[in-house]
């Protein structure tokens, strides 16, 4: 049994995990087997943690205050298909890039497409910075179909993520750039002391200026591979929104 600490630096979100791994990082075993340590819907409500957790990494990375989440879309019954509104929304992403590059701009966004449930409503909600919505705004041929709200970073836009996540009927069409940055992500084996003071209570370290975000539950276990830890760090300055 291997024992290892992650480190994901997310801009200015610090997490921390502590897990057991019968498999060596780094060593190539052929292919990850199925997970048999947990049923169906336990692996389901896993998987929409982690899709969670990861959505949070992007925003934290690449946006944030003075950025934008917004919505785009034009008049009831416009499109009839997902086909015709991805061709809409395809060419209008043509028509920003081209602007963008123009003017030495970056062009990143993340969201998805969805439709309402009369099936004529077809609009796109997606997170792009101030520069790049005032172009969106301006490529858009609709003008009674916008509407953008600051983002705010409580929580370090866990409430964000996870209304991005949210899809209990499996409507949402996720779209993003490839620019994307990515979180910065740091494995190496954890000392057995370290565990010890964990299962013993103790907590970690805790870097100047972050404290541990009370909403985690930072202790699990798993039947296999026994107890594992989580810490999300954050700024002191996003204690108030707790």
């Amino acid at each position: 049994m291997y024992i290892y600490k992650r480190t994901i630096k997310s801009n200015q979100m610090i997490e921390i995990e502590y897990y057991k791994s019968f498999r060596r990082v780094g060593k190539n075993y052929g292919g990850r087997s199925r997970n048999k340590s947990k049923s169906p819907q336990k692996q389901k409500i896993a998987n929409k943690l982690r899709a969670i957790k990861a959505a949070q990494r992007i925003i934290n990375c690449n946006w944030g205050i003075g950025d934008w989440w917004c919505r785009f879309s034009a008049q009831y019954g416009t499109f009839e298909t997902e086909q015709d509104f991805r061709r809409c929304v395809s060419n209008w992403f043509v028509r920003i890039k081209r602007r963008c590059k123009k003017q030495g701009i970056d062009f990143k966004y993340y969201g998805f497409i969805e439709c309402g449930k009369s099936g004529k409503n077809w609009h796109i909600h997606i997170i792009l910075s101030d520069k790049i919505r005032r172009i969106a705004q301006e490529c858009w041929r609709y003008k009674n179909g916008m509407d953008f709200r600051p983002l705010y970073e409580q929580g370090n836009f866990e409430a964000l993520a996870t209304y991005i996540q949210k899809d209990s009927n499996g409507e949402k069409r996720m779209m993003s750039s490839r620019n994307l940055k990515r979180p910065e992500v740091e494995v190496r084996e954890a000392g057995k002391r370290e565990i010890r003071k964990l299962e013993r209570g103790e907590t970690i370290k805790i870097p100047k200026g972050y404290y541990i975000s009370k909403d985690d539950d930072n202790y699990n276990y798993n039947d296999l591979t026994g107890a594992s830890w989580y810490f999300k760090l954050l700024p002191l300055e996003y204690r108030r929104y707790e």
